[in-house]
């Protein structure tokens, strides 16, 4: 079997400064066919010099207006030409051996579409796997509950350069992904001309632009979760490509309902309750993020649209704001002290 090509696709938004970090973690691991894109968006902190000064003949910049993480990626897979499609963030990066882990995985499953790996955090000296331990998507079943029973990599593949072996789960995701936002795009990889259009970002949300992604890829077809650390998370107190307030993620969500379960008259014959509850959930989010705003007057009214709603969000609603927001204060550190590390 010949090998997979691959192309993969960062979306950048001023990150001059750590985008090298990123491009030199996929670089160090690309075979002579493969290919870089990055899709520049609107950046003004001399990206463009960054990339260019890499010299690099497989790699494509691209310059667009400021369109947002989800344009930008979509511009990314519009470009690319090869047979898998794989992300990184600007500010992660990819650690030693994902790519090739995952491109064999790929060349030996044919029935699946797409996978992804785990995601680390480096926190305390340690480095914690997120999507492992539920911290990313916040589904607390085991991952043989979320996808199925688990098979070694050493089953289907040789593992580069002696690296220790671990469990890999495949199986269907769609109905939980519904609840749940399962991957990083930092970790993700899938078949192009197989999953086509399915391979779409969000472009008119704030942020969870890669959920809709995710959930139209799982329609489509089988997912594998790779249970090791194949991308590093770097958190960085500038500006994100996906900054935004809690109103805004409650109202990206529902958008991302609508555009993929809502949108699914096959799926909503046979999960339409459950779907419309899920919905329901968003919205009193969405009302939620409103009061602990000081937005109370859209709160109000937004309730008054809305079945169900409980009493306390009412009652809360016509606290002054200052009360408010030193409750959501008190809130977050007693949350803090009861989540903090013993030592």
């Amino acid at each position: 079997m010949s090998e997979l090509t691959v192309s993969v696709v960062i979306p950048t938004y001023n990150r001059a400064q750590l985008l090298g970090r990123a491009i030199q973690s996929v670089l160090s691991q690309l075979g002579r066919e493969d290919e870089v894109i990055v899709v520049d968006d609107g950046s003004t902190d001399g990206t463009a010099e960054t990339v260019a000064a890499l010299a690099e003949p497989r790699i494509l910049n691209i310059r667009q207006s400021h369109a947002g993480a989800g344009a930008a990626r979509n511009r990314g897979v519009a470009e690319a030409t090869r047979d898998l499609i794989a992300f990184l963030d600007s500010d992660d990066e990819w650690l030693p051996g994902k790519l090739a882990v995952q491109r064999h995985f790929m060349e030996t499953r044919d029935e699946v579409l797409f996978c992804f790996t785990d995601l680390g955090a480096d926190q305390d000296g340690k480095r914690i796997p997120l999507l492992r331990t539920g911290r990313w998507h916040d589904d607390l079943r085991s991952w043989d509950k979320i996808l199925s029973r688990p098979m070694r990599y050493s089953w289907f593949a040789g593992l580069p350069g002696g690296a220790p072996d671990f469990n890999v789960y495949v199986g269907e995701l769609y109905h939980g992904a519904m609840y749940y936002n399962y991957f990083s795009t930092s970790c993700l990889m899938v078949r192009r001309e197989q999953a086509a259009g399915a391979i779409h970002f969000a472009e008119d949300v704030a942020t969870y632009e890669e959920w809709e992604c995710l959930g139209r890829l799982a329609r489509q077809g089988k997912a594998a979760f790779l249970d090791f650390v194949g991308s590093l998370q770097h958190k960085d107190s500038g500006e994100r490509i996906s900054d935004a307030d809690w109103v805004q993620r409650a109202e990206s969500r529902l958008v991302i309902l609508q555009n993929v379960w809502g949108s699914d008259h096959e799926f909503l014959k046979t999960h339409g309750a459950e779907y419309r509850g899920v919905e329901h959930d968003q919205e009193l989010a969405r009302i939620r993020g409103m009061i602990v705003l000081g937005r109370r007057a859209e709160a109000l009214e937004e309730m008054r649209k809305l079945r169900r709603v409980p009493i306390v969000y009412r009652s809360a609603a016509l606290l002054p704001a200052a009360w408010m927001s030193a409750l959501v204060s008190l809130r977050h550190s007693v949350n803090d002290f009861l989540t903090a590390p013993a030592h």
